[in-house]
């Protein structure tokens, strides 16, 4: 079969689905490989099974984390523009139009690759590299020596910082101004530094760039890289952005699914 034959042939939902899963899923197999040749090992930010507590909090709290990203968009949907009137029309796009004929099932297998694949690739690897890069050594977000056992929340970041200052007494968090402003920005400059922060803006600049459908697109898919980029700088814990970006992907696409069949419907 010839190249040209390749083209000719119609794309189905069902090769955008298996084209979808091996790009998004290929993009974890890439910032694994780059982790373990170069360093950071994106695996490290991800608890393990014998981390239960941290496994099931950052499936919690990335829950919870996606809730802000489906208020931010649908505070821009109200803004009368053309911009995000472009915004509105993605669903008539070839490939997604494609893509809303799959079923539930298959849009949330899509989401969760999207969500495990690009998470490992920009905040897992190239945050960490960058960073790594600009300071000469890693910086590490982990909460320091594993063998401590710390709160479900605080797997790392700045969640760390507050458990290793409350100590065994949940009450004393409030009373050591942990959770204060001026601590946020203490601990921020003192373990997170220029570099990561440098790193952070970097690496979401770049996520929004590799989602070219429109400028206003790139500029929200930036906007997003720097929220799940903060996730992981605050709580270590990559589990947590990886939930809240194949989430809200899964709402998205199964919300754009309903309409698109309810315009069906309609025009039947």
């Amino acid at each position: 079969m010839t190249d040209q034959d390749m083209d000719d042939e119609p794309q189905t939902p069902e090769t955008l689905f298996h084209t979808a899963v091996g790009v998004e899923g290929g993009l974890g197999v890439l910032a694994i490989l780059l982790g373990y040749f170069f360093g950071p090992d994106a695996r490290e930010l991800v608890p393990s099974l014998d981390q239960l507590p941290a496994v099931f909090g950052g499936i919690g709290l990335g829950i919870v984390a996606t809730f802000p990203l489906l208020l931010l968009m649908g505070i821009i949907r109200r803004i009368k523009h053309p911009a995000v009137e472009q915004l509105d029309q993605l669903s008539e796009h070839p490939m997604i139009e494609l893509m809303l004929k799959l079923g539930p099932a298959e849009l949330l297998v899509i989401s969760l690759c999207a969500g495990v694949g690009e998470e490992l690739l920009f905040r897992g690897w190239l945050m960490p590299a960058l960073a790594q890069l600009l300071h000469g050594e890693p910086i590490s977000l982990l909460g320091g020596d594993p063998s401590i056992i710390r709160p479900w929340w605080a797997f790392g970041g700045w969640t760390s910082e507050i458990a290793n200052r409350a100590g065994e007494q949940p009450s004393a968090i409030l009373e050591s101004g942990a959770l204060s402003w001026s601590a946020l920005t203490q601990w921020w400059s003192e373990s997170i530094g220029w570099e990561m922060t440098v790193a952070w803006l970097l690496s979401s600049i770049s996520f929004g760039f590799v989602h070219p459908i429109s400028k206003l697109y790139i500029g929200v898919t930036a906007l997003m890289g720097l929220y799940f980029g903060a996730l992981l700088i605050l709580t270590g814990n990559l589990m947590i952005p990886i939930i809240a970006h194949a989430l809200y992907d899964a709402i998205q696409l199964w919300s754009a699914s309903a309409e698109e069949a309810s315009k069906q419907a309609k025009s039947a």
